[in-house]
């Protein structure tokens, strides 16, 4: 009969903290369309950060990246140009929840805009 042993459940819970430690508390996935056949090729900066990179233009990401919650700020640069060397478009986004949310960036009347809305619909 197996018996209870201390260091195998201390080792396994110093285990499961050490992986969740760099996780956020609490993120939310995000999905990035690029609607707008006149920006091209674009990578998406969230907070300076690289998030989705060489998105053609009217195309969807298939897979979401994880935001926390909070406002952050986007960029949305050609994908040969670095971050801050001829931005298409930059806003500040606030994810409030842990549900999916959609990134897009869209004509909209005469420029483009970039939004975030909640859920996920793929392009049609």
């Amino acid at each position: 009969m197996p018996t209870f042993n201390p260091r195998k459940a201390l080792l396994l819970t110093a285990l499961f903290a050490a992986t969740t430690a760099g996780l956020p508390a609490s993120a939310a996935p995000v999905y990035f369309d690029n609607d707008s056949g006149a920006s091209g090729v674009v990578d998406v900066y969230v907070d300076g950060q690289l998030v989705f990179d060489d998105v053609f233009a009217d195309s969807a990401m298939m897979f979401p990246r994880e935001l926390a919650r909070g406002k952050h700020e986007v960029v949305v640069t050609p994908f040969y140009l670095k971050l801050g060397q001829g931005d298409v478009m930059r806003a500040s986004v606030n994810v409030s929840d842990d549900r999916a949310y959609t990134l897009r960036l869209a004509p909209d009347k005469e420029e483009l805009a970039l939004k975030l809305s909640a859920g996920h619909q793929p392009q049609q």
